[in-house]
């Protein structure tokens, strides 16, 4: 069994420079990881991907990140291996906090890890960019770092940066990041 935290992010600041050919914007932002994070456990299985939730309001079908990251690690590696995964929702749905993405991310780290696939982050970002645009910034270990194409361009700031404090106010209402 593996425990793997999977962190929420802010944007600092997002400048939308325009619209690309295959329909997303082309930005640059400024991504900083904190503290609030979701908490999954991977646990080896003979075959086959289960996610489950302590969200009932949280699809863990298909469509899930988690359930794709989960299958693109598996296409790309060819590997037979299963899991049974369970995630325990702190990350606000629908806030713009990157919760998904964050939990695809870690999915990729966690398996790669459980099933010894040896994968190096940079074969995992490959994986995370196809997931969606800030995947990959949640490979990163900075806790701070540029993105841009899509997002999914990140440069690490791995120099000496500000210690920022924030209060993190969420209302009840969703809303799509798309």
């Amino acid at each position: 069994m593996l425990k793997a935290l999977a962190p929420a992010k802010l944007n600092l600041y997002l400048r939308v420079l325009g619209r690309r050919a295959d329909g997303y914007h082309e930005l640059e932002t400024l991504f900083e990881r904190i503290d609030l994070a979701d908490e999954l456990t991977l646990t080896p299985q003979a075959g086959g991907i289960t996610l489950t939730c302590d969200d009932s309001s949280l699809s863990c079908g298909p469509e899930n990140l988690v359930m794709k990251a989960a299958a693109i690690l598996q296409q790309t590696t060819g590997s037979t291996q299963g899991a049974a995964i369970h995630l325990d929702k702190r990350i606000p749905i629908a806030s713009g906090l990157g919760g998904g993405s964050s939990d695809a991310a870690a999915t990729l780290l966690g398996l790669n890890r459980l099933w010894n696939l040896h994968r190096s982050r940079q074969q995992l970002g490959e994986m995370a960019s196809r997931l969606g645009s800030d995947v990959p910034f949640f490979l990163e270990e900075a806790a701070f770092a540029i993105g841009r194409g899509r997002g999914e361009q990140c440069e690490p700031l791995n120099g000496a940066m500000p210690t920022l404090w924030h209060v993190l106010v969420v209302p009840n209402a969703r809303l799509s990041t798309k």
